[in-house]
């Protein structure tokens, strides 16, 4: 009795000790399995400038986890990618994973530790692990001329190779003097698309028009950039201190990444390249606009200001009185032409003058104006005073043409009133009567006017009747359009369908034109285009992210057959390879890629109907 109590205490004291022990397990297992809940990685640790790596943040056993939102990654750009999810089976076992993708792209060089990044969600907190990533020195450096003192620049970041500047010929000008503005982007071995015109803060002054864009080849501290210079003009508006700037020039980047290791042919190549959008920024330039000053200013003064001349001339010189007389007057220099005002005559007595017509050019503003003299004592036209504000010396100036002498020759016929008289017979007073005009006389009209027909009245014509319903039809009209325009405005994802073919045919025929020019580059670029901007309005995507592998993922969720997705591969790679490498493509290969094109844009928009 005594041993089977034993035999029992022991198998208690067995058990008990198996709950521990397993409670422990589990609680080590679970301490474990929070600590590896949340990992950072990266597709490799080594990179130089120009290059790009991906950051991916895992989350094991969990496929609803949000994006992290990084903070500042010291060394480093950050862009969201997207997420993918993972499932797997072990032992009969169900796992789950989401990763977030992101794109780093390197600014400057080092070694640099990003993370931990750490992330909460419903009330728990998540920290991943450090890692480790070196930036090398980029080949973007070029020996110095021989001769030159200067130093080959050491590129240590990537604000070394891609930057913007703003210069001016001055930082003080007059109110409303025209200054000069250029700004420069500076590209060294790197690849640049889609590049936008300059914007730039330009408060309190009047910015031009942009000229079209120079492209050169400029050496700075012994190395060699490409140059696209966008060269414009403002004017002050009002006296006072400004800043000009800073100057943006959006434009893509495009950087290689990671190669991916595999079978599949098209995921290596087109994981090569991709493009990542940068906002460029150059300082800003102090400016002060100065007053025009008080003193011996011309009471008729009208604004000009620049360095001008002046010439005038007058024809015909000899008219008879009232005929008009041409003055001809051209004004050419520098300056602000917009605040160049026509000559004035110093005196207008004796003359008819009209509003001068205006023809403005590059550099050349001129005038021609009529004046008609009315009197015969005429016999020179007044001297033409033009006034300008020099803007080299500050004072003002007065050039004048003229006098004109003209000569003034009478009318060839005078026309003159005279009254007839019949002296013969005069009634006396008491045969005249009265006459009253309008009862005892009947004009004939030379013109009968509009005939209608008697008893022809608007309300028994029947196209009067049919039009009142004009007015319903037009109020319906109306509110369909306006219903359709609303949707177009608030239904982003509907506007961008519904425009999405006719964008991709306008895009087809301007491909076709390069086609028939042989044009190879530009073709693939309008063609790549074309598709990225059909396919991102046709599934509402961003259409600046749609590479052959983003766009695969999706096609493959909406049930698109096998054959047209390899077609999109097929066309991917071929305009890739044009457009990033120096091959060439033949018309064959051009005629095939532009086929398949119109092929799935047909399949997608008859599949959607």
């Amino acid at each position: 009795m005594a041993g089977m109590k034993n035999q029992v205490n022991s198998l208690r004291s067995l058990i008990l000790g198996l709950g521990i022990v397993l409670s422990t397990l589990n609680l080590t297992a679970l301490c474990f399995a929070k600590e590896l809940n949340f990992e950072a990685s990266v597709d490799r640790n080594k990179l130089s400038l120009g290059d790009s790596l991906q950051l991916s943040l895992s989350f094991n056993n969990a496929q609803d986890m949000p994006a992290p939102e990084l903070s500042s990654v010291e060394g480093f750009q950050t862009r969201y990618l997207g997420p993918s999810t993972m499932m797997s089976i072990v032992n009969g076992k169900v796992s789950s994973s989401i990763t977030h993708n992101y794109l780093l792209l390197p600014l400057k060089l080092g070694v640099f530790k990003i993370g931990p990044f750490k992330f909460e969600h419903n009330g728990d907190k998540y920290t991943s692990n450090q890692l480790n990533i070196e930036v090398l020195r980029a080949q973007a450096q070029i020996p110095a001329q021989s001769g030159s003192r200067e130093e080959p620049m050491q590129v240590k970041d990537l604000n070394d190779r891609l930057f913007v500047i703003t210069q001016t010929k001055k930082d003080k000008a007059y109110l409303n003097e025209t200054v000069p503005i250029t700004i420069k982007l500076y590209i060294n071995k790197l690849g640049i698309r889609d590049i936008q015109y300059p914007e730039f803060n330009h408060e309190g002054f009047l910015l031009g028009a942009f000229d079209k864009p120079n492209q050169y080849q400029e050496v700075r501290n012994g190395v060699s950039f490409d140059v696209i210079e966008f060269n414009t003009s403002i004017f002050g508006l009002r006296p006072g201190e400004f800043k000009l700037g800073p100057a943006h020039i959006k434009c893509n980047l495009i950087i290689r990444k990671q190669a991916k290791r595999g079978p599949d042919i098209f995921d290596d190549f087109f994981g090569r390249f991709e493009t990542y959008p940068l906002d460029l920024k150059s300082g800003d330039i102090p400016f002060t606009v100065l007053p025009l000053p008080q003193e011996n200013k011309p009471v008729d003064f009208s604004g000009a200001l620049g360095s001008f001349s002046f010439e005038a001339a007058a024809a015909p010189v000899e008219v008879r009185l009232g005929d008009p007389i041409t003055l001809k007057m051209v004004i050419s220099g520098e300056g602000n032409f917009n605040t160049v005002g026509a000559p004035k005559l110093k005196s207008e007595t004796g003359f008819k003058v009209y509003e001068p017509q205006v023809k403005q050019e590059a550099n050349t503003k001129s005038f021609e104006q009529i004046i008609m003299p009315m009197s015969l004592e005429i016999k020179e036209i007044p001297v033409l005073s033009f006034n300008f504000f020099d803007t080299g010396s500050g004072e003002y100036k007065t050039v004048n043409q003229g006098p004109f002498p003209v000569k003034i020759l009478k009318p060839e016929k005078e026309e003159e009133t005279r009254i007839i008289e019949n002296k013969q017979f005069i009634p006396p007073a008491s045969v005249i009567k009265e006459e009253k005009l309008g009862k005892d006389i009947i004009y004939i009209k030379d013109n009968p006017g509009r005939i209608r027909k008697k008893g022809a009245y608007l309300y028994n014509n029947k196209i009067f009747l049919g039009c009142q319903i004009l007015p319903l039809f037009l109020y319906l009209l109306t509110v369909l359009v306006y219903t359709k325009r609303q949707r177009l405005k608030t239904d982003i994802k509907y506007a961008r369908g519904l425009l999405a073919p006719r964008k991709a045919r306008a895009g087809i025929r301007q491909a076709r034109k390069y086609l028939d020019k042989a044009e190879a580059r530009k073709f693939c670029d309008i063609l790549f285009l074309t598709m990225q901007e059909y396919l991102g309005d046709k599934f509402h995507l961003s259409s600046k992210g749609i590479t052959s592998s983003v766009i695969d993922e999706h096609l493959r969720k909406e049930g698109v057959a096998e054959e047209v997705l390899d077609k999109l591969k097929v066309i991917f790679k071929e305009c890739d390879m044009v457009r990033y490498s120096s091959s060439q493509s033949s018309r064959e290969n051009m005629q095939d890629s532009l086929r398949k094109l119109e092929e799935v844009i047909d399949y997608l928009q008859r599949r959607r109907g």
